[in-house]
């Protein structure tokens, strides 16, 4: 083959290609760490049934920081399909989180069937390209409603 028909993800140097970073949800984290996305345990008994959030908060100097929760009893399986999303969500179609109004929207926990286009099929195939074959990467986002 010529050169780069090997290596058709490009995996030279990346960080998802780090020998240390043994599984999906390690790679995962890791691009999420290098794109500056602050990840966070959510609780599971604060969760309200979500399996995670994603939005734009503040960071500790108070600049806009994206960040992405994610409740802490999932299997490592589901915790990398939703981070996936959430960073799909960010980078794909962040415009969607101006629907909420704090600008944080929750990720159910019901997996939808596997998208053809948008954040959905994004996240797949950063899953797949982090080594993880999942069944669908595509979740519904929902406005968390403020507690009265």
């Amino acid at each position: 083959m010529g050169e780069g028909t090997e290596d058709p993800a490009g995996k030279g140097d990346s960080v998802i290609n780090d020998p240390l970073l043994t599984t999906p949800l390690a790679r995962m984290m890791a691009l999420a760490m290098g794109t500056d996305v602050r990840v966070f345990e959510v609780p599971v008994a604060q969760s309200a049934g979500l399996a995670g959030l994603v939005g734009v908060g503040t960071s500790e100097n108070g600049e806009p920081q994206c960040k992405i929760g994610l409740t802490d009893d999932l299997d490592d399986g589901l915790r990398a399909d939703v981070l996936a999303f959430g960073l799909a969500v960010l980078v794909g179609t962040p415009e969607i989180l101006d629907e909420s109004p704090d600008g944080v929207l929750g990720i159910s926990r019901e997996r939808l069937p596997q998208a053809g286009n948008g954040p959905g099929n994004l996240a797949w195939h950063m899953l797949e390209t982090c080594g993880r074959e999942s069944p669908s990467a595509t979740f519904r986002l929902m406005i968390i409603q403020p507690d009265e």
